[in-house]
């Protein structure tokens, strides 16, 4: 996610959060809601620290900021049980359908970050490959390397030509010199 959007995200659901609370207290808890689904601990606590801030002015931005650094990316007990269900699921079980399975979370219960799923780890592959299968550019010949020399050149002083390369005897000044 790119982080203006996220940032906007941040805000507009935090923001309506904290106006159905009517309170600035809820800013933190919108916070804790928002920022719990980011796994980047900068882009975290920079989140955290825009609704914070938006809610609760520098004091919000402070404790937006840590709090958003703090749940990041580190394992979380579950502060009371939980029922877990699958992220794609939840607008169905808004609407009234119950989900196809659940898990249920004990209090106390670590809650380990995500790991990388298969097309996160064959997309860094491919990229890695991508790096590594690239040819290398070849070398320079003798030739090129005269060229490249300043003190090699030489241009035509007159006629139609003149201030361009002369080749033809750059190259017997080439052949002369080995």
């Amino acid at each position: 996610m790119v982080k203006g959007k996220a940032i906007k995200k941040v805000l507009s659901e935090g923001l309506e959060y904290a106006k159905d609370k009517g309170a600035k207290g809820a800013g933190i808890v919108a916070i804790e809601k928002v920022v719990d689904v980011v796994d980047n601990p900068y882009l975290a606590a920079a989140e955290g620290a825009a609704l914070g801030f938006a809610v609760g002015g520098p004091v919000g931005a402070l404790a937006g900021g840590a709090i958003g650094w703090l749940l990041a990316d580190e394992i979380r007990v579950a502060p009371c049980d939980l029922v877990a269900i699958p992220a794609y699921q939840y607008s169905a079980m808004l609407a009234g359908v119950p989900p196809t399975f659940q898990i249920f979370v004990k209090e106390g219960e670590m809650i380990a970050p995500i790991q990388p799923t298969d097309a996160m780890t064959s997309t860094a592959a491919i990229e890695n490959l991508a790096t590594k299968v690239a040819p290398k550019p070849r070398k320079l010949t003798k030739w090129q390397k005269y060229l490249k020399q300043k003190k090699n050149k030489i241009y035509f002083k007159s006629g139609k030509k003149k201030g361009q390369l002369n080749l033809k005897a750059m190259g017997k000044e080439y052949r002369r010199g080995k």
